[in-house]
């Protein structure tokens, strides 16, 4: 299973200069996180450190796959959607467990569910508490 930062250098590695340009200028242009500077002279490499780096890998993957819409890259963005899903549908035994407990854990904390986010990357678990 190909991790998220593979994909979505891949996915950056099918397009051609002139559509990284775009896509590098809407990214520094939706999210004032990336700065003109850093799109400057990046590669495809950096462009992906820098977008994992500020939005995380799952976020990272949802702001590719609108841009790549923007930029008339629907097929790739679809593959990418696709190839990503079917990453988390290879998720091992032990890892589901580890999702499983940890939700029984929240419950019988006496914790409601829906005030927590459950990410699962790959192997790893984070939790995180939802305010509001």
């Amino acid at each position: 299973m190909a991790s998220d930062k593979v994909l979505l250098l891949n996915s950056l590695k099918d397009l051609r200069e002139t559509e990284l340009k775009e896509f590098q200028w809407h990214l520094k242009n939706d999210h004032e996180s990336i700065s003109e500077s850093e799109m400057e002279k990046a590669d495809r490499l950096k462009t992906v450190d820098k977008m994992v780096e500020c939005f995380g890998p799952e976020e990272a993957l949802r702001i590719t796959v609108k841009i790549l819409k923007k930029i008339n890259q629907s097929n790739l963005a679809v593959e990418l959607e696709n190839k990503h899903k079917q990453g988390n549908r290879n998720m091992t035994k032990a890892q589901l467990d580890c999702f499983s407990k940890a939700e029984t854990c929240l419950q019988c904390d006496g914790l409601q569910k829906k005030s927590f986010v459950v990410l699962y990357f790959h192997s790893d678990l984070f939790l995180s508490h939802r305010s509001g």
